[in-house]
């Protein structure tokens, strides 16, 4: 007799959490050193706001683009 296994329905779902989780820890684990280290080169507010956006942005569309291209999950540090 075989048994028929269930679809994993919420998959997606643990997927996208464990994504949300692991860009806020890799995010607040390192920000504080690229922030200081933006100031020491002597960088104003304004820009030093400008840089993390960009290269948060940047992060975020490589991990999107590259999970998707390859269809397993996969995350970028900075």
């Amino acid at each position: 007799m075989t048994h028929r296994i269930p679809p994993d329905r919420g998959g997606l779902f643990q997927s996208a959490i464990a994504g949300l989780v692991t860009t806020r820890v890799g995010f607040v684990a390192s920000f504080a050193v690229v922030l200081s280290g933006l100031f020491q080169v002597g960088a104003s507010v304004e820009q030093a706001a400008s840089g993390l956006l960009i290269l948060s942005v940047c992060v975020g569309l490589s991990t999107m683009v590259l999970s998707l291209r390859y269809r397993v999950p996969i995350s970028i540090a900075w």
